[in-house]
This record gives structure tokens, sequence and C-alpha cells, in this order.
């Protein structure tokens, strides 16, 4: 019930950092470098497969995570296990890059919130995924 938990709390927050990047994208200067298609009406339905399928990608995290937890015994591990999992899907996500017409710099921007976006949501899942061995903080 524990890891349910931190499954959920930590799609929460990626799913909230997700919108709060939204919203300071588009009210601030970042929306000049944003594509048309950013600046549409989101429907509830778009919100909610949102935070459906971050649910599956964190709760696939959160089972490799579990399977490889004897060798994360420190929560800066669990963390930067995370982080970099999350940052290279949201790299991996930018690679059309050079097949579309998204500038450099909004591909920079997205994948620089991104990557604090999983920090913060590998601190979250850090706290409620721990070992069981002796010695593991």
């Amino acid at each position: 019930m524990r890891i349910f938990l931190g499954v959920f709390f930590a799609t929460l927050t990626n799913f909230i950092l997700g919108i709060l990047g939204f919203y300071l994208t588009t009210n601030s200067l970042i929306i000049s470098f944003a594509p048309d298609q950013l600046i549409h009406t989101v429907s509830s339905s778009d919100y909610l497969s949102s935070f459906v399928l971050k649910f599956f990608v964190i709760l696939t995290l959160t089972w490799i995570m579990y399977r490889v937890r004897a060798l994360l015994d420190a929560p800066k591990k669990r963390i930067l296990f995370i982080f970099l999992l999350g940052s290279s899907f949201s790299i991996y996500n930018q690679v059309d890059i050079f097949w579309s017409e998204l500038s450099f710099t909004w591909s920079l921007i997205n994948v620089a919130g991104e990557s604090l976006n999983w920090l913060l949501t590998g601190y979250v899942l850090s706290k409620f995924v721990k070992p069981r061995h002796l010695g593991a903080l």
C-alpha cells in the first residue's frame, strides 16, 4: 500500500508541476519560443489522459526501481535513478527536433523543465520506495 501511495503522490507531483510549467509558459516571455499548436484550449480529457499516462510511466519506473532497490540503498541514488531515467525520456521526446518546426531554444527549455520535474518526482518517490536490507537509509 505504501508503494502505491508513493506512485500516486509522485504522479500527482509530476502532474501538478507539468500544469505549473504550462501556466508559466503561457504567461511569460517563453511563449514566444513555443510552437503554435501549444496555444489551444486544453480539455479535461487531455488532463485525464495526461495523468493516466504519467501514472503508468511512474508505475513502470517504480517497478524498475523496486527490482534494483538493493543497489539503490541511499536516497540520493534513488533520486538520481529516477532523475536520469525521466530526463532520458524527456530528451527522447524531443528527438524529433530535427524533423519538425520546433526551435532548438524551445526544446532546451522543455527538456530543462521536464528534468526539474523528474528531479522532484524522484524525491517524492524515493521517500516511499526504500530497500529493506541492513544498512539501507
